[in-house]
């Protein structure tokens, strides 16, 4: 018999108010202490504390509801179609179960903070766990605010799983980061960076969109591929350090890059406008810190 779960907005786990950015960082900091979730990183903490920090000293509105479990058996499928905002999606091998965070964040500023904190009401997001046609589970996530500022609200998703396959993703303003995937990327976003690396050796269709946003694609040697790079008003910077790089076609320059990586004939298509596209092929493809150099 197959679990079919379905989880909807959460009771709210914390909240902050602009005029309490003095006590979200104390609270914050405290959690740092505490010490971490299981399926959180150090890394999440820090970057969470940042978060909250920021958006109390700029007058936003912000709940992050209570993280969702969910037992999932295998590597799971992701699909993920958010209006906008942040989304990362992370494969961790020390969990057991895949886990789900929301933080909805309303942006009204000084002088309305009644509307925004009401507004916040207003964002609803689903995580439905569904069977897969040809085996194993996809999780599917959707937000959505009938507010009709819509531009002021965001959702910030996090996924951690034991194991990820492929993964899907839609959103807008918003930063994607996909770690140890071991299936196809569709990914499109806009004012965003797009960050995927993972240590699987990636042999499927990958697909990566956005705007005003930087891509890192790093992947190890053993992958495969017919890479169709380019940028508008940016470099598609590449190293590939393992593997048979063919790259011969006439119309390559600083801005657009077309090769073939070991043979393959699956499409690798990087677009974006404004960044830079880089590709790395190297045998430790997730071995970097927050910041990557050219």
């Amino acid at each position: 018999m197959f679990d079919r779960s379905v989880l909807s907005m959460s009771r709210p786990q914390t909240s902050f108010w602009p005029a309490s950015a003095l006590l979200a960082s104390f609270l914050a900091a405290a959690s740092l202490v505490a010490g971490c979730a299981e399926h959180r990183t150090f890394e999440d903490e820090v970057l969470s504390t940042h978060r909250d920090v920021r958006d109390a000293f700029s007058a936003h509105t912000f709940v992050a509801d209570e993280p969702v479990e969910l037992k999932t058996q295998g590597p799971v499928a992701i699909d993920i179609d958010n209006f906008a905002g942040d989304i990362v999606v992370r494969a961790d091998r020390k969990v057991e179960r895949t886990f789900v965070e929301v933080r909805r964040v309303s942006t009204h500023g000084f002088g309305r903070w009644s509307e925004s904190r009401e507004a916040l009401d207003d964002a609803q997001w689903t995580a439905t766990l569904e069977p897969r046609v040809g085996g194993g589970e996809t999780l599917i996530i959707r937000t959505d605010t009938p507010n009709p500022e819509e531009h002021f609200h965001h959702m910030e998703i996090l996924v951690v799983a034991p194991a990820l396959d492929t993964v899907k993703i839609r959103t807008t303003n918003g930063d994607v980061t996909i770690i140890e995937n071991q299936g196809a990327v569709d990914v499109e976003t806009t004012r965003g960076d797009v960050r995927m690396m993972t240590p699987w050796p990636m042999t499927g269709p990958m697909t990566i969109i956005t705007s005003e946003g930087a891509i890192d694609y790093r992947v190890r040697g053993e992958s495969k591929g017919v890479f169709d790079c380019e940028t508008h008003g940016g470099r598609v910077n590449q190293r590939c350090e393992y593997g048979s790089w063919l790259a011969l076609d006439s119309k390559n320059d600083h801005d657009r890059f077309y090769a073939v990586l070991n043979g393959g004939t699956n499409p690798v298509v990087l677009r974006t406008s404004d960044e830079n596209i880089r590709v790395a092929v190297v045998p430790n493809p997730t071995a970097v810190g927050p910041m990557i150099h050219e």
